[in-house]
This record gives structure tokens, sequence and C-alpha cells, in this order.
């Protein structure tokens, strides 16, 4: 019988494998639902066998979990056989001879067996379980494919039933594992999700990672994937600066190209490649969405293939790839082959575009949005996807005290806001401060009396699945019924008071109607937290299907930007200083009535086709920078006085540049330049 040493033993030995061993341990954090199963699986007396399928995307921490398991068995003195399938030939008897030398290697008699057989394998295991408990771990299980079907009806079977089977694979067990109703049964399915954030910062901690800001970075980067923390952890330990000017977003591109070589381990097919490409490119995909965006059809065999990957999964509406895994195929991408990337993009804002017309759904124009390429818009409002465990909760007299309490939380707690938002496809990154004294004269302009006043329906109280109010959002309907308080009220009044009478008229519609919606406020009760922030954003979106006008004032240039990048005008005239004297607060409308949507989306869709063409036309012709102006300006037709005008050079300069462009595109007139440049069609 193997005589097992406790871990202590052994990390008193100084051993290179007790260092490790303790490191490992030190920094193993989460899993707690898992450790306890398997903890419970060696305590029981019964004989029943135990069949444990831990699954998760590359970098999950199933090797990492294994050896934790590992150092549990070895404090219980149990017997932990660990075998990787990609260390051997996958025979029976390989498979038995590594098992034997495994067993020889924790023993203290190094002549226990005298072959190394399969009949022999079974005898020793035997032998073994009935003084100790057995576990026989196998990691990479889904590389074993040819030896699964032995493996499952021969091996297994012939086992003592009180030995623990561990199988760790990216995928989960299929197949006759599931079919088999006897199979079922013996199996307990264990998918590992990402660490959350408090997991994180514990992790984070015991790297001697503790400066904030550096945490939250890496939390927003890595959404809390084990891999992707500890490269990001690495980093910072290579880095000799202070924590304040370490820049983790330097080292994103270089992160995700080596996630990317990780996971596409299992994409060895070129059709397969090219479909997952275009699933990377959508955050939601099914057969058709993929056939519209590679334009061609994709064939069931491709599809079943490709959603069986281990870091697909399925979700309302079709199917998706885990985000960081997303993004990290679409840098890879990007950066080998750019123009695909740009027609891929292209094809999937144009997909959206035309879904709207005939769907009006939110989640079509948001995701309209996100392909548009903006990387401000797609920072803060798709920062973490959308948090499925957050909801809006509509206020009335049931819930009115919530908000009493909300405002009094906000009152006892104004400090500055400063929140950090990472873009991880550009490695770009955006700042959202806000001043102590704008968060202190904005608790004075809204509270409890100001929903009072609005109206109880004006205000909604953004929840966790604990049911606590982290947020609000306060979206005023605008109708007779709300027109007098919108006009006399601060931060609205300038807006309203600077129409005419007859414009003001116009939005004085009944109160069952309404002509549009003023954003009053949104805010979350912790600052950084950039999901509920991001999923307030999201849920302004259905302000662009209300057929009405959308208007708001901010002094913050962050929401300036913001809205500036949505298309919002600034109103002439209607500039209030209602935050303060040396803070003007303009205000913005967005005019969606009718047509006026389709046509605003429109504006946008041919905003990004000119956009990419410029880009492929620099990148073809090889254009400096003023040359690609003027090559844009020449496709809006402006003539060579104009464009001097516009560009403020003189008409000669202008004339230079166009020949040389002439020249570089081989054509003889700006006719046919035009028509060269139009040939290049992303479709």
């Amino acid at each position: 019988m193997p005589k097992k040493k406790n871990i202590e033993n052994h990390i008193n030995s100084g051993s290179y494998q007790s260092i490790i061993t303790q490191e490992e341990h030190n920094s193993f954090v989460g899993r707690e639902t898992e450790l306890a199963l398997f903890n419970q699986c060696l305590d029981e007396k019964e004989k029943s066998m135990k069949i444990l399928n831990i699954y998760g995307t590359g970098g999950i921490g199933k090797t990492f979990l294994l050896y934790e398991f590992s150092r549990i068995a070895e404090n219980k003195n149990c017997l932990f056989l660990h075998l990787d399938s990609r260390d051997f030939i996958h025979t029976p008897l390989t498979l038995a001879e590594n098992l034997l030398i495994q067993i020889n290697s924790n023993s203290e008699n190094l002549n226990d067996f005298e072959s190394l057989t399969l009949q022999n394998c079974f005898q020793v295991l035997r032998s073994l379980s009935m003084k100790l408990k057995v576990v026989i771990a196998i990691d990479s299980y889904e590389q074993m494919g040819d030896l699964d079907r032995w493996f499952r009806n021969v091996f297994l079977r012939q086992l003592p039933e009180n030995i623990v089977i561990i199988l760790s694979g990216r995928k989960r067990l299929k197949g006759e594992w599931e079919e088999s109703p006897a199979w079922r049964k013996l199996i307990k399915q264990l998918k590992l999700e990402d660490l959350n954030y408090d997991q994180t910062r514990s992790y984070l901690a015991n790297l001697k990672i503790k400066d904030e800001f550096l945490i939250n970075t890496i939390w927003l980067f890595t959404k809390g994937h084990p891999l992707t923390i500890s490269l990001a952890a690495l980093n910072v330990e290579q880095t000799d600066s202070l924590p304040a000017t370490i820049n983790i977003e330097d080292e994103i591109s270089n992160i995700l190209i080596e996630l990317t070589r990780i996971w596409l381990q299992e994409v060895r097919d070129q059709e397969l490649s090219n479909a997952l490409e275009a699933a990377a490119m959508l955050r939601s995909f099914d057969q058709s969405s993929l056939s519209y965006v590679l334009n061609q059809s994709i064939s069931i065999d491709i599809f079943t293939k490709l959603t069986t990957l281990s870091f697909v999964r399925r979700r309302k509406g079709g199917w998706a790839i885990h985000d960081l895994i997303r993004d990290a195929i679409r840098v890879e991408l990007k950066g080998r082959d750019h123009q695909t990337y740009q027609l891929l993009n292209q094809r999937c804002a144009w997909l959206y575009h035309s879904k709207v017309s005939q769907t009006n759904s939110v989640t079509d124009i948001a995701e309209f949005f996100y392909h548009l390429g903006d990387e401000f818009i797609k920072s803060t409002f798709f920062q973490n996807g959308i948090d499925p465990d957050l909801y809006l909760e509509h206020v009335g007299e049931h819930n009115i005290i919530e908000v009493k309490e909300y405002f009094e939380k906000r009152q006892k707690n104004i400090a500055a806001n400063k929140v950090h938002y990472v873009n991880r496809e550009t490695s770009s990154s955006y700042d959202y401060f806000v001043s102590q004294y704008h968060n202190k004269r904005e608790s004075e302009l809204v509270d409890l009396n100001y929903v009072n006043l609005m109206g109880h329906n004006v205000a909604r109280l953004l929840k966790n699945d604990k049911e606590e109010t982290i947020g609000v959002s306060i979206v005023i309907p605008i109708n007779e019924s709300t027109l007098e308080q919108l006009s006399s009220q601060p931060v609205s009044a300038s807006f309203f008071q600077s129409l005419s009478d007859s414009e003001l008229n116009d939005y004085a519609v009944p109160s069952h109607q309404n002509s549009g919606y003023f954003i009053r406020m949104l805010d979350c009760l912790d600052p950084a937290d950039t999901s509920a922030r991001s999923f307030l954003l999201y849920n302004l979106f259905p302000l662009l299907l209300s057929g009405g006008r959308i208007v708001t004032s901010t002094p913050l240039p962050f929401f300036q930007r913001l809205l500036k990048s949505f298309g919002f005008k600034e109103v002439p005239n209607a500039t209030n200083y209602d935050f303060g004297k040396g803070y003007p607060s303009p205000s913005y409308i967005l005019d969606v009535r009718g047509q006026q949507l389709l046509k605003y989306l429109g504006s946008f869709a041919q905003k990004r086709d000119t956009n990419d063409r410029m880009q492929e036309f620099s990148g073809t012709y090889s254009f400096t920078d003023r040359e690609r102006e003027i090559v844009k300006l020449i496709l809006d037709e402006f003539s060579n006085a104009e464009i001097a005008n516009r560009l403020f050079v003189a008409e000669v300069t202008v004339k230079k540049h166009v020949s040389r462009i002439l020249k570089k595109v081989q054509v003889k007139n700006r006719a046919q330049l035009i028509k060269r440049l139009m040939e290049v069609n992303y479709f």
C-alpha cells in the first residue's frame, strides 16, 4: 500500500515541489461549491461510484482546481492519480502504464508491480481501493475521443465502485454519457465560471497587488477570467514603475493574442475558422445572421461544430461566444487581416440596420450602434455586457419610500467620482470624472421632493439580484401634465423657456401621450460600478423608438461627448448655469419622430460606410492625411476652390494634391477618380 505523506511534510522538506505546492495553494481562490463537493466525495463511507465532470473554457482554471483537489486528497491520506490526456498515446495499455507509474511514484516501495499491464492495473486499483480512497483524474479529456468509448464501456466498468473519477475538459460529457440513464445518474456536471469581483480582488491581493486603480482596471479588462488575470498580474509584476504609473492597457493586445492561441486549439478546420471569425463580430448569432455576415450559406454541419466549441454558449435569441474570447478573436483578426475585419463589422452594422426597420426592436437598435465602431459608445454602453441580475423597477406608492432611502444614502456619501472604462479591443480607456461639488449640487436639485413634483412614474429604481437598490433613473415624459414643471425647474427650464409659443404648444400633447422625454438623472450609489452605469445607459435605447424628441442638459464633458456621439444637437440659447456660474450646462436634443428615426440611423450607416471607404482608399493608394481629406471632399462633390476654402490653403495647393491623387489612382480626371474609388465595394 502506498504510504501517503501529509502535505506539511512535503512543505517542510524544502523541495521545489513543496514550494510550488504551497504557493499554488496560497493563491487559490473561489470554487467553494466544487471544493465542497469533492470533500463530500472523499468523506463518503458508502461504496458508490462518482464521476465529476469539470468543464469550461481554456484558462478558466480547470487544471488549477485539480491541483487543489490533489492537495485536499493528500491531506486526507487519499491517493490522487492525475493524468493529462495530452501526455500519453491514447491506447488502453498506455493509460494503464501511466496509472501504474503514478501509483509507483506515490509508494515508498518502487518494486510493487511485476509488470505494467492492463490486468495488473485493475488488480492494483482493486487492492488499493480496499485500503484507502482512490481518485483518478484525467485532464484535457476532450482530446480522448479516440479512447472515450473504451474508457467508458471497458475501463470504468471494471473499476471498484468506490473509486472517484474526475474528467476535466473544455466540453461537458455528451453522447452516450448523456444518452444513457445509468451514466447520467453517476455523473455530476461542474461548469467552471469566471471569478467574481471579490474573488478577483483576493487573487490579486495574494500576488501583492493592492492598488485600487490597478485592481479595478484588471477587473474591467479580465472580467474575472483566471488566466487573463494571471497574465495581467504578470505584466504588473514585471513593471518597475510605481503603481500609479502602470498602464495595463499597453499589454492588452499581447495578452489577448496569447489567449487566442490557447483557445483556438479546438478549431482545426478553415471553414469553421471563418464561421468563428464572423460569430466573434456578433454579440449574439444564429445560422441566419452568420450567413448574412459572411455573405454565404453556413452548413448545418459547420454551425453545429461552431456551437459545440467550449467557449460558445446558448443564450436568449441565439448563441454567443464568451466575451473575453470574442474580444481576443476580434483583436487577432484585426491585426492579421484588417480588411476582412472591416468587411465583417460593416456587414454586421447593415444586418441590424435592416432589422430595425422591420422589428422596431431595442436589441436590434442597440446592436446597430455597437457595430458602428464608435469606441466611446462601445466602452460606455457595452462595458460588461448586459448584467442579467440587474433590473429596473417602476416607482409608485408601494415603493416610494425606497426612493427616499436612496437619496438619503446618496446625501451621506457625496464625494468625487472617477470611473475607468476599458475597451479591450482597441486597448483604449476613458475616464468618467464628476467633482464632489457637482454631486453635492445634484443632490440639492434632485431628491424625493423632485420625484413627487414630477410624478412617481418618472423614476425607476435599479436593483440587483438581492433586490437592493443600487441606482436610479429619472426620465420625464413630456406632455401637458409635466410641461409646466419642466419649464420652471432647474436644468430643464432653459430648454423649454427657449421655445416659441408654437413650439411649446407642440410639446403640450394630452397626458396619456408623450411628445418626447427629458433625461434628468442616471445615478449609481457605487460610482465604480461600471456594470450598473452601463445598464442604465443601455436602457435609454428604447427612447430612440419612442417616436418623439429626446432632450437633456448636462455640464459634464463625458456626457456631452456621449450625446454628440449619438447625434444629439446642441440647442442655441438654451444653456443654463444651474450647477454654478463656472459650470455651463448646454441643452441637447435628438428628434426621432416619424421617419426621422430611419433617416437618423441611415446617416450613421452612411457615415460609417464613408469612413470605411476612406480607410480602404488610404491603404490601397497610400494617401497622405491631406490627400485623404481632399479625396473625401471630392467624393462630396466640392470644387477645388471650395476645398481650398475649407482647408484654409491656396487653390493651387489643392490642384497639386489632386494631381498627385490622380497619379496614384492611375486615372486622368475627377470623374474617373470617383468611379474608380466607388468600385471599392464591401458587398
